[in-house]
């Protein structure tokens, strides 16, 4: 373990990002839309870049945020952001709320609030184009109970919270695999080509696999649980961070594996198990194996070999080594 080291990769990732911002607030590469800058609010939030964040907010609000709360923008959004249409919504949502944007954060929350299943509480994968027999999914559940949270919405943050607490509790095949969806209500979403696999479930033993899905819906648990007091979402939250410890050799170390260090010092801080201590360092010593001279990092954890990719992994893993590093601080 290395703080001094942490800092400084914050410090050199900070650098790359803010060289990546245009005159007019936009981030490059610009033809690549929300794909470039959804997590770049939050990351310019936590490294008190007030003014640039400013910036791209008037840039979000008068060219990209609608009337409806929906960010279409100038450009199309990347074929991955189209599937998990919420996902990059909710982290502008929480960037913004962070920054006292609340033009733009108040103005986005009904619209995502909108997308959440009125009985099991989870989030349509495919937002507003979803069936309410359509697909929820953990991912996108976990990202939106976040926004909800930020903008004081607990009651249907807690219903997001339960979503998840009984999709971990009713997996068909527990002691292997962690299914990642649910169609039709709270039905288990088991069937799909092995291509797709990775974006469905998590397996035991492999590597290459989604591990920031299960690692955001434990950090959201996490902070759900300072605010409901709850023991069972605090122990789902466990639950969620422990499956990613039977996976591959790679995930401490895969481009996938931020979150995890994320949730790990967030459940740190509110437990004080110190193996969570093992997780969150194990990361933040991976992530500054593949940090880049020039500050940045390659791949996001939901990158699409786009070179917007190398901006979204700045901001998503600034935005994880922050968190590592308030873990570490006080998880004692």
């Amino acid at each position: 373990m290395d703080i001094k080291a942490y800092r400084h990769s914050v410090i050199q990732a900070t650098k790359f990002l803010l060289s990546q911002q245009n005159d007019d607030g936009s981030i490059n590469p610009v033809e690549q839309g929300i794909a470039s800058y959804h997590k770049v609010p939050y990351a310019l939030a936590l490294m008190g870049q007030v003014e640039r964040a400013a910036r791209l907010s008037m840039y979000i609000q008068e060219g990209v945020l609608d009337d409806e709360g929906d960010f279409v923008g100038h450009f199309s959004r990347s074929e991955l952001l189209k599937r998990y249409y919420v996902v990059p919504n909710a982290w502008l949502l929480c960037g913004a709320h962070k920054l006292g944007q609340f033009g733009i954060s108040l103005s986005a929350i009904d619209f995502i609030g909108s997308l959440q299943h009125p009985e099991t509480g989870g989030f349509f994968t495919a937002g507003p184009e979803a069936a309410v027999s359509g697909e929820q999914d953990v991912l996108s559940t976990a990202v939106c109970g976040l926004a909800l949270l930020y903008c004081g919405r607990t009651d249907e943050a807690a219903q997001a919270g339960k979503y998840l607490e009984h999709v971990i509790s009713h997996q068909p095949a527990a002691a292997a695999r962690l299914f990642f969806k649910t169609h039709k209500g709270y039905e288990t979403v088991t069937e799909f080509s092995e291509e797709n696999a990775a974006e469905q479930m998590l397996s035991v033993g492999k590597n290459g696999q989604w591990y920031h899905v299960s690692s955001l819906a434990a950090g959201f648990l996490a902070k759900l649980a300072t605010v409901t007091g709850s023991a069972a979402t605090l122990d789902a939250a466990q639950k969620y961070l422990l499956f990613n410890e039977s996976g591959g050799p790679d995930r401490y170390l895969s481009e996938k594996s931020g979150f995890f260090g994320w949730a790990a010092a967030l459940l740190l801080a509110s437990t004080g198990n110190q193996n969570y201590r093992r997780i969150a360092v194990s990361v933040a010593d991976g992530l500054i194996e593949n940090q880049l001279t020039n500050g940045s990092w390659l791949k996001a954890s939901m990158g699409e070999d786009l070179t917007s990719d190398v901006v979204d992994a700045t901001a998503e893993n600034m935005i994880c080594m922050m968190q590592i590093l308030e873990g570490l601080s006080t998880g004692d």
